[in-house]
């Protein structure tokens, strides 16, 4: 939420549109990198995907994997794969411009950029050591909040900075 708080501040609106309006100079992932890779690292692990996704616990026999089986398996794993596409999907206007790019239509620029994200997320996926949920949380608590946090506050200071922004989105 920190992450999408940021997103917010530097575009002056909390619509989806307004953050695209907003990024027609810069993109917000080179002026916002913590809150777009907090955002993604996130998205991993709401998805239980890449190295988020080890038992531990009372899981360890396989956590609810282990209780389905047949359709009801296949819906688990398409809904955790339909999260992790869906987080990459909403990258791209919060961070990467939306669909602004030279010579291609909008669309395919959002298509593009979506399909690179997820391909990152999933190489991430991949390439990862796992990581346990409680290590992860700790992770979370001590480093990505408080990054978040400055990283809000810097956007805030920026926005202070450079004038009051329309809030004409709100």
């Amino acid at each position: 939420m920190f992450a999408l708080i940021t997103v917010a501040t530097g575009a002056g609106s909390l619509s989806v549109a307004g953050a695209v309006a907003a990024q027609d100079g810069l993109w917000f992932v080179v002026w916002m990198p913590v809150a777009f890779v907090a955002f993604l690292v996130s998205a991993l692990a709401l998805s239980f995907a890449g190295p988020f996704d080890t038992a531990t616990g009372r899981d360890v026999a396989g956590g609810v994997l282990a209780e389905f089986s047949g359709v009801d398996r296949l819906l688990l794993l398409a809904g955790r794969w339909l999260l992790l596409a869906a987080a990459a999907a909403m990258s791209v206007p919060l961070f990467l411009g939306g669909g602004a790019g030279p010579l291609l239509p909008d669309w395919l620029w959002t298509v593009v950029k979506t399909v690179a994200v997820l391909g990152v997320l999933v190489w991430i996926r991949s390439r990862t050591a796992t990581v346990r949920m409680d290590r992860f949380a700790e992770f979370g608590w001590m480093v990505l909040i408080p990054l978040t946090l400055v990283q809000a506050l810097v956007v805030a200071l920026v926005v202070i900075g450079r004038g009051t922004p329309s809030m004409g989105g709100m």
